[in-house]
């Protein structure tokens, strides 16, 4: 006999074991969820903002291990590549030198080519933001289908 309220508890089958899953599907929406101002942080450019756009990266790897519902494809391929040009783009930044050296020579900061490559940077975190807000929504999708019985 169960306790008022609570139909199931003690029960084997499908409703027990729907629970855990559950609950690691909440934790791993979660933890998505505070993912996603940390890919917003990584718009500002590579130095700074790269920093955040890995810890990003590292709390989608726990959200997926929670959760075990997969990461779509546009998030995880658009994260690597934005990690590779963010790389290549503060390579550029550290070792551009001037041509010109003197008393009164100073580099800009943005010059030529690296503005190209600090706006690919910021596109490619915006679309791993777009494909992190898919995976939030298969998230809450997984959440909300019926429990699958055996």
């Amino acid at each position: 006999m169960t306790a008022p309220g609570n139909r199931d508890a003690g029960c084997i089958g499908p409703i027990a074991e729907e629970r855990p899953m559950r609950t690691r599907r909440i934790i791993g929406l979660v933890i998505a969820i505070v993912a996603l101002p940390l890919l917003v942080v990584g718009l500002i450019d590579p130095l700074e903002g790269g920093i955040a756009l890995l810890g990003a990266i590292a709390l989608g790897i726990v959200a997926w291990l929670a959760s075990r519902v997969p990461i779509p494809r546009l998030a995880w391929i658009a994260a690597l590549a934005t990690v590779v040009l963010g790389a290549i783009t503060l390579g550029i930044a550290i070792f551009s030198v001037p041509v010109e050296t003197g008393p009164d020579t100073v580099a800009a900061p943005l010059s030529g080519g690296l503005v190209v490559w600090n706006w690919l940077y910021r596109v490619g975190v915006l679309v791993t933001v777009a494909g992190w807000v898919v995976y939030l929504i298969r998230l809450v999708k997984t959440l909300r289908a019926p429990a699958v019985t055996r």
